[in-house]
């Protein structure tokens, strides 16, 4: 018997582990599948052998099986989870990096070009005046540029802990001319917003003072453009900044009015964090993820005891019919009474659950109806045809 409760506990330790790996590499067939047969062999056994205690057992293993697959749905859930989140952050970043890259090469390729057709110059130009003066246009040429990519870089380099405050001190610090009014909101959103305008009005009107008013939610950003920039685009960070703050309930408009370039944004209360960072359809997303993996979470600890619960109670009902005995009725018993008597009062069949050593010959088990074994308290024998013996087991005296 020893032997045999070592092999059993290995089954069971086995279909354990095979339901936690199934759970964890998305294989619901397999928990099905190991479960259906582990129920059919308990079915088998118990209707062969009557060992009620057995298919407890088994069932118990049945309940650790299925939290077995639950745990490994939810670490998996839980790895992909995060996975994502590094995933959408990688995406973020590499996004923001070619947009700043695209910027970049629109704000140099007008440099870029004039710096061209004056190396193009200097090639045909003969004369050693003229040759120096072509290389110091070069040169100059090539520092504003140099300036500019440093300005817009430092400009769009918004960190998550960058307030308003901290993005207009840059500003200036790059050579920038702003007027600024009104206390500004503390959103990093709204810092974002700023920087994105004053990248904007560095590349198309560099030098051009620029006035910054805070009017509550409200941000106001104007600088004159030249009139050769007053069609250049907006660029794709304000469209970006636009669709984010629509769906969020605000507002944003920019575009020239009469050689000025106003940028006016409403914007609403807790526009903050990673949906600001990531953009709305991965905000969504993460937020949806994560509430998955807290449903898991919570499955995995309600599921088993639902599951213990129904099969609890599935057998207290089929161990209790027609095996109870009323206090009543097993206080009108005595010994010595006639077994006929004594049987026209006793429940049609024993109780299937015995504790308390092996059954004795002659004797008849019966349950007071405890929760959930209905295991049997009330112990009947016979000899003679008469009731020998009667003992109470539920601690209350005969």
């Amino acid at each position: 018997m020893h032997g045999w409760g070592q092999w059993y506990a290995l089954a069971a330790a086995a279909v354990v582990a095979g339901c936690y790996l199934s759970g964890r590499h998305r294989r619901t067939w397999a928990v099905i599948a190991l479960l259906s047969a582990l129920e059919v062999a308990a079915a088998v056994a118990v209707s062969q052998t009557q060992d009620t205690v057995s298919w407890l057992i088994d069932q118990a293993v049945v309940v650790l099986a299925v939290f077995a697959a639950l745990t490994g749905a939810y670490r998996r859930l839980r790895h992909e989870f995060v996975e994502q989140g590094w995933a959408h952050a990688r995406d973020a970043r590499l996004h923001e990096r070619a947009r700043i890259a695209a910027d970049l090469h629109d704000t140099l390729g007008h440099d870029l070009a004039l710096l061209s057709l004056q190396a193009a110059g200097i090639q045909v130009t003969a004369a050693d005046p003229e040759t120096r003066e072509r290389a110091a246009a070069v040169r100059a040429g090539s520092a504003a540029a140099i300036e500019t990519v440093r300005r817009i870089v430092d400009l769009l380099d918004v960190e998550a802990d960058t307030d308003v405050a901290t993005v207009l001190d840059r500003a200036r610090q790059a050579g920038m001319t702003l007027r600024t009014t009104g206390a500004a909101p503390r959103e990093r959103f709204v810092a974002r917003l700023v920087a994105e305008a004053l990248s904007n009005a560095v590349r198309h009107a560099p030098g051009a003072p620029v006035t910054v008013t805070f009017a509550g939610r409200r941000v106001e950003i104007v600088n004159p453009v030249p009139p050769d920039a007053v069609a250049a685009r907006s660029g794709t960070g304000l469209a970006m900044l636009s669709a984010r703050l629509e769906q969020a309930g605000g507002a944003l408009t920019a575009g020239p009015v009469d050689g000025l370039f106003r940028l006016v944004a409403d914007v609403p209360p807790g526009l903050d964090g990673d949906g600001a960072r990531w953009g709305a359809g991965l905000g969504a997303d993460y937020l949806s993820r994560r509430r998955r993996v807290r449903r898991m979470l919570a499955g995995t600890v309600l599921i088993p005891f639902a599951v213990l619960l129904v099969v609890a109670t599935g057998f207290y009902v089929w161990a209790v019919r027609d095996a109870a005995m009323e206090d009543r009725v097993f206080a009108g018993l005595r010994v010595g009474m006639p077994q006929a008597a004594a049987e026209r009062v006793l429940p049609g069949r024993e109780a299937p659950i015995r504790f308390g050593g092996p059954s004795r010959p002659g004797c008849r088990y019966y349950t007071d109806g405890n929760y959930p074994l209905a295991y049997g308290n009330y112990v009947v024998c016979f000899a003679q045809n008469r009731v020998s013996r009667l003992q109470d087991l539920t601690g209350r005296d005969e």
